[in-house]
């Protein structure tokens, strides 16, 4: 146990600059010309060598006046190293540009109905401009957004209908103008009306999203309050194509951003509401946003807004 001890802390002290000095002496088999290319004198490269032969108890390599030349150790060392050194670069590479793209990363909270929004055309005009930027999307409710921007965990939130100045130190960039439809089955009487107000609604179940998952939904339900009726949520759903699923089901009638029209859920139909109803789309960002490429996407959004 103590021979296997000492071995370990001895290759311990082999440095990959000590086994690339060696590959180099072992492809020229001259010293004077191995230090050349190594850009150092000659007596450290002999010390390094003999260095390493010390730590492996073994001869490298045989030298006289007129030649170098590799032992078999000598020959078996160099085929090793010079797999250790390749596979040494490529990890190195590796991380470089696992570094380079983290630079290049963007981290976005989202809302499920943003995607059908402004949302996505905006990521394909920034792909165009930005052919090595990536992101991931995380879908999140507005409170979770913040939370996460002021941990910068996310770079960015798109959200719906925000308080503006409501939370210190995060800003809000508008992006797209959108109104609340309501989703009908086809068939649905109400679909003859070329406009309904929300009255018109008052005695008809709801399908709504998720109210623990979208401050968007408790906005639409406060709307109806303030209407003059309670809206009877018959159900809740977490995706706005779940929502549409079970409005062509006939369990119920739905409020949702115009875009989600952009969905062509085959049995619903969109109409649209008297009351001018907001759902527009803003980008939440930290006041002291660093990250270049968040900078250049939102520029990008503003384009879209534009």
């Amino acid at each position: 146990m103590a021979q296997l001890t000492h071995h370990v802390h001895s290759n311990g002290r082999i440095s990959l600059r000590m086994l690339r000095y060696f590959q180099v002496l072992a492809d020229e088999l001259h010293f004077g010309r191995a230090a050349a290319l190594l850009n150092i004198s000659q007596p450290p490269l002999s010390t390094q060598i003999k260095e390493l032969e010390d730590i492996l108890e073994v001869k490298l390599l045989e030298r006289n006046s007129r030649k170098v030349a590799l032992t078999h150790a000598g020959r078996v060392l160099k085929t090793e190293v010079d797999r250790i050194l390749s596979a040494t670069e490529t990890s190195l590479n590796y991380v470089r540009q696992i570094g380079r793209n983290e630079n290049q990363h963007l981290n976005i909270g989202i809302i499920g109905t943003a995607l059908w929004g402004a949302l996505l055309p905006a990521l394909k005009s920034f792909r165009m401009d930005y052919p090595h930027a990536t992101w991931t999307l995380h879908e999140l409710p507005q409170q979770r957004q913040i939370e996460q921007i002021m941990q910068h965990t996310i770079d960015i939130g798109i959200n719906r209908n925000v308080a503006v100045e409501s939370t210190p130190n995060i800003c809000y960039q508008h992006i797209a103008r959108e109104s609340v439809m309501v989703a009908l089955l086809e068939h649905d009487p109400l679909c003859q009306f070329p406009s309904l107000d929300l009255m018109q609604l008052a005695e008809r179940p709801f399908i709504s999203l998720s109210f623990s998952h979208s401050d968007f939904a408790q906005q639409l339900y406060d709307y109806c309050v303030q209407t003059g009726f309670y809206p009877l949520i018959a159900q809740q759903a977490m995706e706005p194509q779940t929502v549409l699923a079970l409005v062509s089901a006939g369990l119920g009638i739905a409020l949702l951003p115009e875009t989600c029209s952009l969905i062509h859920w085959p049995g619903v139909t969109f109409v649209p509401l008297k009351q001018q109803i907001p759902a527009d789309l803003y980008a939440l960002y930290h006041r002291e946003l660093q990250s270049p490429i968040a900078h250049a996407f939102l520029q990008a959004l503003g384009h879209i807004a534009a």
